[in-house]
């Protein structure tokens, strides 16, 4: 069984400065394994549910968090931890809804050879560089606004925004050049726009890619548990819709970044978590991983320090975020036998997307 539970969930709001991380995190154990964990922590004696926000802040709970984190089971054959940088996915999203919809239309794949990797690198960067905060702050909000609330006002005031930031002056000229690939973009904005039902709910990526890394390690369709919260209760259905496509299983996509179709997964179902220890456990590490990567300034910087060093939250290979030089120059030598867009817009009726 896997065990999944989020933190810092946001819902479409990538710009809340409080919360800049959102994170998921899996956990696969037997109800032998659960049996043995439960008993070698003492979980009866500690009598309550499992929650990492209400437990790093006592010595108690630190106690019960060490444990956990230095058990023998908890290692990557059992563990799974993903993370999405809120603020880089602004950019990526901007990449993926915006600009793939105007080089689609001109017949460009805008995914072979990582080009949108290094476009959406490249806002990133120079966005965060850039000396005039307010206006990047106001740019970021702008887009953010449009997508969750499309309107004639709101479509306006973003790309106003944009010939804002291209032309102030401070801008860099590489800067000047990446943001001058979104104007162009306005004229098929009603269709980049169609489906915003999905856009920048992180869930579903970071999902996907745990449930395709859990499948490469064990070849097993494994069933899921979720947490009763906000994000899989509205994107149960969808994931449903991925899993069960009318299709061969079939291999899609480029280099590391490979992933199966349909959906490699079982049943998938909402739980409470009070009754689920796995899903409690999924909650202590995924509260624990946003913990580790949230700048602080408070009491608990040791602790944090502590916490970030071990093994468990090293090099979290699932994540999307800012990619390193060595990352991008991979990716662009990569090609796909089978682009997924296109094998995902080729069996459309099959997942329902327009449905859905």
């Amino acid at each position: 069984m896997l065990y999944f539970d989020e933190a810092g969930y946001t819902g479409p709001d990538l710009t809340n400065s409080k919360q800049p991380y959102f994170s998921l995190a899996s956990i696969r154990m037997t109800d032998e394994e659960i049996a043995r964990m439960k008993k070698d922590i003492s979980y009866r004696e500690w009598g309550k549910e499992l929650h990492f926000k209400g437990m790093y802040k006592s010595y108690q709970g630190q106690k019960m968090l060490d444990k956990i984190f230095n058990h023998p089971l908890m290692d990557d054959n059992h563990v799974l931890p993903s993370f999405a940088s809120k603020r880089y996915c602004i950019y990526a999203n901007i990449v993926d809804i915006l600009v793939e919809t105007l080089y689609y239309n001109n017949g460009i794949n805008l995914y072979e050879g990582a080009k949108n990797l290094i476009l959406a690198n490249g806002l990133y960067y120079f966005a965060i560089l850039h000396p005039n905060k307010d206006l990047v702050t106001e740019f970021e909000n702008c887009f953010v606004t449009m997508v969750r609330e499309p309107s004639v006002e709101s479509i306006a005031n973003f790309y106003r925004t944009t010939d804002k930031l291209r032309y102030d002056t401070d801008i860099r000229e590489e800067f000047f050049v990446m943001l001058s690939e979104i104007p162009p973009t306005i004229q098929y904005i009603k269709e980049a726009l169609t489906n915003k039902k999905f856009y920048i709910d992180l869930t579903i990526p970071l999902f996907s890619i745990s449930i395709q890394e859990w499948y490469k390690r064990t070849g097993e369709k494994e069933s899921v548990l979720f947490d009763s919260s906000e994000p899989f209760y509205a994107n149960k259905e969808f994931m449903e819709h991925l899993r069960d496509m009318k299709v061969p299983e079939t291999v899609v996509g480029y280099g590391k970044g490979m992933h199966v179709y349909p959906l490699p997964v079982g049943n998938m179902e909402i739980a409470k978590s009070h009754e689920e220890f796995g899903i409690q456990l999924a909650d202590v590490f995924a509260s624990a991983l946003c913990f580790t990567i949230t700048p602080r300034e408070n009491k608990f910087v040791k602790y944090q320090d502590k916490i970030k060093s071990l093994p468990i939250f090293q090099n979290i290979k699932l994540n999307i975020a800012p990619s390193t030089n060595d990352f991008l120059e991979e990716r662009m030598k990569e090609a796909a036998k089978i682009d997924p867009l296109d094998f995902l817009c080729e069996h459309s009726d099959e997942i329902n997307l327009e449905q859905n």
